[in-house]
């Protein structure tokens, strides 16, 4: 990923941050939609180089629990939280995003994704393992792209199995969106992109 990110190139810094540019605008959509609150613990679920996790730490997250299935960058993620001087406030599980077993029930504040939901063949259970590790009145707030690439020519079947409105339909199906608790409630934000 970190290769392909750059073209597989070595790269300027500016070369790199032009190529960053967009990327920034879809972490900063998916915290501002995150709501995050001072103190709060975020999930970043296939996580990458930690893009949105060191994103939510800046703007004031107590903790953030990087996961991913990959080893490789969640050393990535562990190496630059160590540079940032932020690694006491950061967590690291090696985890599909439809099995969050290394994470515990009602343990986070706020669940992002962004590029990942659309690899996960399992997408309900997915939403079902966010359910259970949010908290009362947590949080999801999702950018996902619908690849056009995906799209066969000699069929309508599309890679990506769910548009905007669906993605909602089953979030609230696995009542993601609209669980109701003594407490409060759990809210969802999705946003999709076509590429």
């Amino acid at each position: 990923m970190l290769e392909r990110r750059f073209g597989g190139r070595a790269s300027t810094p500016e070369e790199r941050s032009r190529w960053m540019e967009p990327l920034w605008k879809f972490r900063d959509r998916v915290l501002d939609r995150a709501h995050l609150e001072g103190g709060d613990t975020l999930l970043d679920v296939g996580c990458g180089d930690g893009l949105i996790g060191f994103g939510a730490l800046e703007r004031g997250a107590g903790t953030v629990v990087f996961s991913d299935v990959s080893d490789d960058l969640l050393d990535v993620c562990r190496t630059a939280a160590r540079k940032l001087g932020v690694a006491e406030r950061c967590r690291f599980v090696a985890a599909r995003a439809d099995d969050l077993a290394g994470i515990g029930d009602e343990s986070a504040d706020v669940v992002t994704t962004r590029s990942v939901l659309i690899y996960v063949e399992d997408k309900p259970r997915a939403f079902r393992e966010f359910h259970r590790v949010l908290r009362p009145g947590g949080r999801i707030s999702s950018f996902e792209p619908i690849n056009r690439f995906g799209v066969r020519p000699d069929t309508a079947e599309r890679f990506w199995m769910y548009s905007a409105g669906e993605l909602r339909d089953l979030a609230r199906k696995s009542s993601t969106c609209s669980r109701r608790s003594s407490r409060s409630r759990t809210r969802c934000s999705t946003s999709t992109s076509a590429t």
